[in-house]
């Protein structure tokens, strides 16, 4: 027996409810193919239901009756619709949920890893610190969850000096490091590939793999040369001190080495570190429909017509640095935009000051080896029309229009918004 009220009602009233929209979804996609008697009895099931739902007071063995009935009149015409099914039901709200993202990426907001630091220290890609060794699995997990780190330990292989490898500049005055070699893997978005550098320790090779757009000088600098990774300098600056009061060696092919003076045993830890994955960023892929991009915006581009990048399909950031007509120029350090010094953003503020200690050092006019496409600053260049001129916050660090030309304004995705993970003192509305 029922009671007006009860959870009993309830219930009979929800599964009502649900057997009604299950009807209606049935109508949907198979009541075209309803011959004149089914549409009849449907029809018929689903007016019975409605009715003893509106009766007043509501009874209760009526409902069941006409529900029972409903779903026996569902379970023989509803084909694969109802009864339903788990799986079905799971992989359309899969396939619901995968457009929505998409329509999603596509006309409002994008993630967007950043994979170097030519945007450092405003943005972060990939970058390292030093292990203590003394760090225990807690600590290690939640440097996983918290920064996006990853832990790399490599053991020395035999006794002896640790070496780096070198070769001489181009001009033959001065030394650099060795670049790493490819893993011959090709990279994806998931699993990016490895470059694989080289340490020796005396006359023994250890190869040293690390995530490709990963630079291992800086956890050389750290490791080997501390007093030197501390000055408040560019990097190149740091190593460029290094090579000046550097001990070199022949390796066994008779080619340059730099001495560390570190001594290690067999077992002992070569080098030890972490690598904190590149910010996630929030791009705003609508505002640029409706405004102009604007001086100073972080700004997102594709690279696949931009010839000095060889016209491979990339997502890069960088600042926005001179519009159609601007006329830029670097003098001793400073930006200069139509003959002022540049203050769109804080990025270009401390540039300009220079700020070391917060690792904003200042601006270079050129970005390394002229190419057909540089746009140099070392006198006025005016930024032609229908292009952007793109710069690097890290400029000593960052390969941008002063070395493979414009951005064209048809390849703008959107403006950096938010920085979404890791959890690190940048999180937040993006600068």
């Amino acid at each position: 027996m029922f009671f007006p009220g009860t959870k009993s009602d309830k219930a009979l009233r929800k599964n009502a409810g649900n057997l009604l929209i299950s009807a209606e979804k049935v109508l949907r996609y198979r009541g075209d193919i309803f011959d004149e008697t089914e549409r009849e009895r449907f029809d018929a099931a689903v007016a019975g239901v409605k009715s003893a739902l509106a009766g007043t007071p509501l009874v209760p063995d009526e409902l069941k009756d006409k529900t029972d009935a409903l779903k026996s009149v569902l379970c023989e015409l509803g084909g694969t619709i109802f009864p339903q099914k788990k799986l079905p039901e799971w992989v359309e709200l899969i396939i619901v949920a995968a457009i929505l993202a998409g329509g999603i990426r596509a006309f409002f907001i994008q993630p967007f890893k950043i994979p170097t630091n030519s945007m450092f220290p405003t943005y972060n890609g990939m970058t390292s610190e030093v292990c203590t060794g003394t760090e225990n699995t807690l600590e290690k997990w939640a440097e996983r969850i918290f920064r996006s780190a990853s832990f790399y330990e490599f053991k020395s292989p035999a006794n002896g000096e640790v070496l780096i490898p070198l070769r001489r500049e181009a001009n033959g005055r001065g030394f650099s490091l060795v670049p790493p070699e490819k893993d011959g893997a090709a990279g994806t978005v998931v699993s990016p590939g490895k470059d694989i550098y080289s340490l020796y320790v005396g006359g023994t090779l250890v190869p040293v793999a690390v995530p490709r757009e990963f630079s291992l000088s800086a956890v050389l600098l750290k490791t080997f040369f501390p007093e030197s990774a501390d000055e408040s300098v560019p990097e190149a600056f740091r190593w460029r001190s290094v090579f000046k009061n550097a001990q070199l060696t022949m390796l066994p092919d008779g080619s340059p080495a730099l001495r560390t003076g570190k001594i290690v045993r067999s077992g002992e830890n070569l080098l030890n570190f972490k690598i904190l994955g590149g910010d996630m960023v929030l791009v705003n892929r609508m505002s640029y429909h409706f405004f102009e991009p604007e001086r100073g915006d972080p700004f997102v581009f594709r690279t696949r017509n931009i010839p000095g990048l060889s016209n491979v399909e990339l997502y890069y950031i960088k600042r926005l640095a001179g519009l159609p007509g601007d006329v830029l120029r670097v003098d001793e350090g400073k930006l200069l935009v139509n003959g002022v010094p540049a203050d769109f953003s804080e990025a270009f503020v401390l540039n300009n000051a220079p700020t070391p200690q917060e690792k904003y050092y200042g601006y270079l006019p050129t970005s390394g080896a002229p190419s057909p496409y540089s746009w140099h600053l070392t006198q006025n260049f005016r930024v032609p029309e229908g292009f952007f001129y793109a710069l690097g916050d890290n400029s000593a660090n960052s390969y941008d229009s002063r070395g493979w030309g414009g951005v064209p304004a048809d390849d703008v995705v959107g403006s950096a918004l938010f920085i979404l993970y890791p959890f690190s003192s940048r999180w937040g509305l993006a600068k």
